[in-house]
């Protein structure tokens, strides 16, 4: 157990990254979140109407901590009781309606969080932005949200040595794997009944159209609809990711290869209408343009996904431009040069911060 700083200090000398194992770890009272997105949290006070930034941040500040006690649960009861995600995720679902590109923006520059709640915010974000656009009513919409929260929370039962492990899984290992998403359901259908479009997201988001997907290797049009929406999301919002095995995509590269995947293992019609609804540069990703400027993709423009509405960050060496508040359009699909993770680009803290303030302030 860690306990005083000179801990820290000695570990930040030696390793370059530390897993975390939340079952034998101490929680303080303020819990997960201590972020940037709640550093910029204001009150809502009435008589006064926040801002649609404000209330989406609320909105997924109240979301992380209700997760966060939903996991806890799940560790200590091996059930989950959904009352209060639903109740965390129907604010949620109403801003993403509102404006469905707040949240996905706050996602990428404000919150930070662990690997198990990023992954599920991530997910019950794109859920209800891809049903969305689909068409879906508000009720399965919110199903969705629910299912986006959860599609993970059976990996709670596999051990930290096997998911972080960086080389080839036994077959053993993999069947602790595997076994997560039986488990997830069983915690969900523990505390209560649930709907049959959640149950079937849930057991089917590993599932493919070519019957290579478990637990089950069900394919084609047996593998229901929820199902077959939940394993494309499933899959995108992973390769957005650094995982053991593999680094992190940029948005618009895991976009491409789902997007490859389609008629194979992803259904072709929903590929499609998930593409654009994100867009071809989603939302919150790194581009830098044919001039060799930087920017921050902040909303898309309707029915033109190649051309998002860009937060201008820095010049190619990384420099301040004149002005941080400065929100572009591409006129040609070709403006946009390449896809960057943020890693790559060598801008200052200080300037990423000024631009995407003034950027989530421009656009709101």
């Amino acid at each position: 157990m860690l306990s005083h700083a000179e801990q820290i200090e000695a570990l930040r000398r030696v390793c370059s990254y530390v897993y975390v194992d939340p079952a034998l770890s101490e929680h303080s009272e303020n819990g997960l979140f201590s972020t940037g997105l709640t550093e910029r949290l204001t009150t809502l006070k009435s008589g006064e109407p926040p801002s649609s930034l404000d209330r989406s941040r609320h909105a997924l500040h109240e979301t992380s901590h209700v997760l966060d006690a939903t996991v806890r649960e799940a560790r200590r009861a091996e059930q989950i009781t959904l009352t209060a995600p639903r109740l965390a995720l129907k604010e949620l679902v109403s801003r993403i309606l509102a404006d469905n590109d707040v949240l996905p923006w706050l996602i990428a520059t404000e919150l930070h969080v662990g690997f198990l709640y990023r992954r599920a915010l991530g997910s019950a974000t794109l859920m209800t932005i891809a049903g969305h656009r689909i068409g879906f009513e508000r009720e399965l919409l919110d199903e969705l949200a629910l299912a986006g929260l959860l599609l993970d929370i059976g990996k709670i039962s596999v051990p930290i040595t096997i998911l972080a492990k960086p080389s080839r899984l036994s077959e053993a290992e993999r069947g602790f794997i595997t076994r997560h998403v039986r488990r997830g359901l069983y915690m969900v259908r523990a505390a209560e009944a649930i709907s049959a479009p959640l149950e079937e997201a849930l057991l089917g988001h590993h599932e493919r159209l070519d019957g290579s997907g478990y637990p089950r290797g069900i394919r084609g049009t047996h593998l229901p609809l929820t199902a077959r929406l939940a394993g494309i999301v499933d899959t995108y919002d992973a390769l957005l990711q650094n995982r053991s095995y593999s680094p992190a995509l940029a948005a618009h590269d895991a976009i491409r290869l789902v997007n490859s995947m389609r008629n194979r293992q992803f259904d072709s019609a929903l590929v499609k209408a998930f593409i654009l609804a994100l867009g071809v540069w989603p939302t919150g990703s790194w581009v830098q343009l044919a001039d060799g400027r930087f920017g921050i993709v902040r909303s898309q423009a309707p029915d033109e996904p190649a051309r998002p509405l860009i937060a201008l960050v820095c010049d190619s060496d990384g420099q301040a431009l004149e002005t941080y508040a400065r929100l572009w359009r591409p006129a040609r699909r070709s403006d946009i040069a390449r896809a960057v993770l943020p890693g790559q680009v060598q801008a200052s803290r200080r300037i990423v911060d000024a631009a995407v303030s003034a950027a989530a302030s421009l656009a709101a």
